[in-house]
């Protein structure tokens, strides 16, 4: 019992989270095919003790696809073959950095498809990582809070 409570209220947290992220796009004027943090934000949610979940990963993770993306768009403009090169490079980055964070492969896929401005690092990239990673860990630290007589049960 105790560890399906565990899971509803992480899935509450990742509801919680993407209908910030929804608002701060909003408040931010981000069209929310350029906010790339759904998937993050359910690995993050659901998945917290994962090792790509953990802070280091998720805010370099996001940081390093962004850079492999413009260089990618640098070197060969916006495109599908960008992106592929994009991609690519982001997870050699990762990888090589130790911060794989799977889904912050989009940012690479995104900037280098698209030609985004180098502002996006900042705004959304930069602002919604610091902030989804500071949401889901408090979030997360709140299930020590659950009741302890649904331990009891399960």
């Amino acid at each position: 019992m105790r560890q399906v409570a565990v899971w509803v209220y992480r899935a509450l947290g990742a509801g919680a989270a993407i209908a910030i992220m929804e608002l701060l796009a909003r408040v931010g004027h981000q069209p929310l095919v350029r906010v790339p943090f759904v998937t993050s934000i359910v690995l993050t949610m659901a998945a917290p003790d994962s090792e790509p979940a953990q802070p280091y990963a998720v805010i370099a993770g996001h940081l390093l696809c962004c850079a492999a993306g413009f260089a990618a768009l640098w070197c060969l403009g916006p495109g599908e073959t960008a992106s592929a090169v994009a991609v690519g490079l982001a997870a050699l980055l990762m990888l090589a950095a130790r911060a794989t964070h799977p889904p912050a492969g989009i940012d690479a896929f995104l900037v280098a498809g698209i030609g985004l401005p180098l502002s996006w690092i900042v705004n959304p990239v930069l602002i919604g990582v610091v902030l989804l990673v500071a949401f889901s860990r408090l979030w997360v630290a709140g299930e020590h809070r659950l009741p302890k007589s649904l331990a009891a049960r399960g």
